[in-house]
């Protein structure tokens, strides 16, 4: 419809007034950052931790024993704790075809470190190999394998910053790990196992106004520290730093670690297993269920003992019901038209059967839940609780929107509402106030669901549809939910595999819901996710569940892939 002159004058008014405000907020975004970027004390962080590995070449003038000279110095930039290559110079070596010499091979024969410093020269000590006056150093132009590791305490916001700060100089392979800890020891170790150069531990002690941040670095190959500095970083640049992450980045796409998986990795959940007070992943295949530690990859757990079942796994989950201090492991199977669900828990070294039943089983929040199977429906009748007294038995229905399932939902707390239903409707989402009315319905579609099964019908003649398990809804606080997004490979033709994935997060304000990304361009297809503090588990599979690579390397094509992000600061 056109517009009258009136209605184009007072359109023309609110965009001016809209682009008056748009330019104040990025007037007052970019003052800020003027404010601190001249003396940014995270850059000046960066700067002397790169000039560590500046790269340069000198050569011994004097060697007694393993203390040698070198004729490069402060003028240089050379400081104490660097590391030098030392090498020598063997036969040259010319073009293939035109015989003109292209330089000569170079043989490392040791390692020198530097212990003082004059204008123009150092002093050395030898610490691998030899040294002979003539022979050549060099701190080369190879990106160093640096892990980075943070303690619980530092602000995730601020850490992010700097680790990108440090990537973003291209001086480093910069070694991901979802491990937080205080202790050098335990750092060192995992850059071990990592095959790091150099491991960065930073750490913080926080009080209202300052962060007291402190970088150590360390020599991977005998543990000894070289640099050690304390920053103060005020509450202002912190906020600004949280400012920028949360309205200007698009959404998390790196993974603290990345660990590949056989092929029939389908489902993932956490939990103590052996009542040890810690967390254990499990896995599940299509018919059996194992158990693991994580630390630089994944580590059989329990002896490598395993549940196996007859049936296909569709849902997977724990939970300490009989509150023993240890968690059963909930597994809901399909075989033919036939839904079972097992209780299972350790016992004396083996897994013991605790329940069994023709339902559906989950956890939700502190409780179990069930409801009846049927092959003409697939859930069938109303959802109910589960509880534990001496044995497993039915508890109260639980009242649910009309075709919300078992899968479906999970429950929002409003303080003036009370409590509220989120729950799938068909491919999107909708929110149900006490008495189940519908008060939101999502825009957007979820993508498609991976696990969908035929209802049995008299005849072949007769197409009755198909019941779905849909993907887990996961709660981050009361009013914050996490669901998955799926992209199909082509828009328009649908049935041909997902390109990629995201896992996107709805914020309930009190009137709507404010929907954003919270991790985006997973490759492929998210399988099942879970979440343990500040960590996200993602399972996935790639497109049309091969890996070309794996082809070209002459590995198996057919696995899954287990993302672990850090959602800390979410």
């Amino acid at each position: 419809m056109r517009q009258n002159p009136g209605q184009r004058a007072k359109g023309k008014e609110r965009a001016y007034v809209l682009l008056i405000a748009l330019c104040s907020v990025l007037y007052i975004l970019c003052s800020a950052v003027a404010s601190y970027a001249a003396d940014n004390p995270l850059e000046n962080l960066r700067d002397e931790t790169v000039s560590y590995f500046k790269p340069m070449t000198g050569k011994i003038i004097k060697a007694e024993g393993n203390k040698v000279v070198i004729n490069l110095g402060a003028k240089d930039s050379v400081k104490q704790g660097m590391r030098f290559n030392i090498l020598i110079e063997e036969a040259p070596f010319r073009h293939p075809v035109t015989k003109e010499p292209l330089g000569h091979v170079e043989l490392l024969k040791g390692k020198l470190e530097i212990r003082e410093i004059n204008s123009d020269s150092s002093v050395g000590e030898v610490i691998q190999g030899e040294a002979k006056e003539g022979y050549k150093v060099r701190i080369s132009e190879i990106r160093v394998n640096l892990i980075f590791c943070q303690s619980s305490a530092i602000d995730w916001y601020l850490a992010e910053s700097y680790y990108r700060s440090l990537k973003e100089t291209g001086r480093y392979n910069m070694i991901d790990t979802w491990l937080e800890t205080d202790d050098p020891r335990v750092v060192v170790e995992e850059a071990r196992k990592r095959d790091a150069d150099v491991a960065l531990l930073l750490t913080a002690r926080v009080t209202d106004s300052d962060t007291y941040l402190k970088q150590r670095l360390f020599w991977v190959a005998d543990g000894i520290k070289f640099f050690e500095k304390d920053v103060i970083i005020d509450a202002t640049l912190t906020k600004e730093l949280r400012f920028g992450e949360e309205y200007f980045s698009p959404g998390r796409e790196e993974a603290l670690m990345k660990i590949d998986l056989p092929g029939g990795a389908r489902l993932i959940a956490m939990g103590d297993i052996d009542g040890d007070k810690k967390q254990e992943i499990i896995i599940s295949t299509e018919k059996e269920v194992r158990v693991y530690t994580s630390g630089v990859d994944l580590q059989p757990a329990l002896g490598g003992i395993k549940i196996e079942t007859s049936a296909g796994n569709i849902w997977l989950d724990s939970i300490d019901l009989n509150r023993n201090g240890k968690d059963e492991v909930i597994i809901t199977s399909m075989k033919d038209d036939a839904v079972i669900s097992y209780i299972y828990e350790l016992k004396n070294s083996e897994f013991t059967l605790l329940y069994e039943d023709n339902l559906f089983l989950r956890r939700l929040g502190n409780k179990l839940i069930a409801q009846v199977y049927s092959p003409a429906e697939g859930y069938d009748g109303k959802v109910f609780g589960i509880v534990y007294d001496g044995e497993y038995k039915k508890a109260e229905e639980i009242n649910l929107p009309p075709g919300v399932n078992i899968y479906d939902f999970v429950y929002f707390e409003d303080p003036l509402m009370g409590k509220l239903i989120l729950a799938y409707d068909h491919m999107s989402l909708s929110l149900y106030d006490d008495k189940n009315i519908k008060i939101w319905r999502s825009d957007t579609s979820t993508g498609g669901f991976l696990k969908t099964f035929k209802k049995s019908s008299p005849t072949v003649m007769l197409d009755r549809g198909e019941w779905i398990v849909r993907d887990r809804l996961l709660l981050l606080g009361n009013r914050n939910a996490i669901f998955v997004k799926r992209i199909p490979l082509l828009e328009m033709v649908k049935g041909l595999g997902y390109k990629n994935s995201q896992i996107k997060t709805l914020w309930w304000n009190g009137l709507s819901m404010e929907e954003s990304v919270l991790i985006d361009n997973i490759k492929g297809s998210v399988l099942d996710y879970t979440i343990e503090g500040d960590k996200m588990f993602v399972l996935t599979a790639p497109l049309f569940g091969i890996k070309p690579g794996n082809i070209l390397k002459g590995e198996n094509p057919l696995g899954t892939r287990l993302y672990i992000y850090s959602i800390k600061g979410i």
